[in-house]
C-alpha cells in the first residue's frame, strides 16, 4: 500500500495542474471582460486560485521532503466567502445591468467544468482514504471548489437573466415595494 504522503502528493500534483488551467482561464476572462462585475468576479477567482495553488504547492513540497502529512496539511481556508468579497467590490444599479458577450459565457462554462473536475478529484479521493483527518482535509478542499463553481454559476445567471438575477439577489418583491422583510 502506498504511504498517505505519496498518495496526497500525487493528488496535489493533479489538483495543481487543474488550478493552473483555471488560473489561466480566469486571467484571460478578466482581461477580456467588458463589464466591472465580470472583471471583479474573474479577478476574485483568479486570486483565489493563486492562493490555493501557493498553499497546495507548499503542502506538496513538505510532503515530498518527508514531512508527515498531518503536519504538512495544515490548511485553513479564508474566513470570508468569495460572494462576500465580490459584494464588497461592486455595487449594482438595476437600471444598468450589463449584457454578456458569448466569450464571457464560454469562459464561465469552462470555469464551471474545471471547478467540477476539481470537486470530483477531491471527492473521488475521499472514497479511498480511511483516515478521518485526511477526509476532513479533502472535504475542505472540495468545499472551496464548490464555492468557486457557485460563484461562476451565479455570474452566468447574472449575464443570461439580469432581471431575474436582480429580483432574486435583491429580494425585491413583484409589487416593487422593495425587499421582502
Amino acid at each position: 500500500m502506498e504511504p498517505a504522503g505519496n498518495t496526497l502528493v500525487n493528488l496535489l500534483c493533479r489538483a495543481l495542474e487543474l488550478k493552473e488551467k483555471k488560473e489561466k482561464l480566469y486571467q484571460e476572462a478578466m482581461a477580456s471582460c467588458a463589464d466591472d462585475v465580470g472583471r471583479q468576479t474573474f479577478r476574485i477567482l483568479y486570486e483565489a486560485e493563486q492562493e490555493h495553488e501557493k498553499a497546495l504547492s507548499h503542502i506538496r513540497q513538505e510532503l515530498e521532503a518527508g514531512k508527515d502529512w498531518t503536519a504538512a496539511c495544515r490548511y485553513e481556508p479564508a474566513d470570508q466567502s468569495l460572494l462576500d468579497r465580490l459584494a464588497q467590490k461592486i455595487s449594482l444599479d438595476k437600471d444598468q445591468l450589463p449584457e454578456a458577450c458569448t466569450e464571457e459565457i464560454k469562459a464561465l462554462d469552462a470555469g464551471v467544468q474545471l471547478e467540477e473536475a476539481c470537486v470530483r478529484l477531491f471527492e473521488d479521493e475521499i472514497q479511498h482514504v480511511t483516515d478521518p483527518s485526511q477526509k476532513k482535509f479533502l472535504r475542505r478542499l472540495a468545499a472551496e471548489e464548490r464555492e468557486h463553481r457557485r460563484l461562476l454559476q451565479d455570474l452566468r445567471f447574472f449575464y443570461t437573466d439580469p432581471q431575474g438575477w436582480f429580483m432574486e439577489k435583491s429580494r425585491a418583491r413583484l409589487d416593487g415595494a422593495g425587499a421582502v422583510t
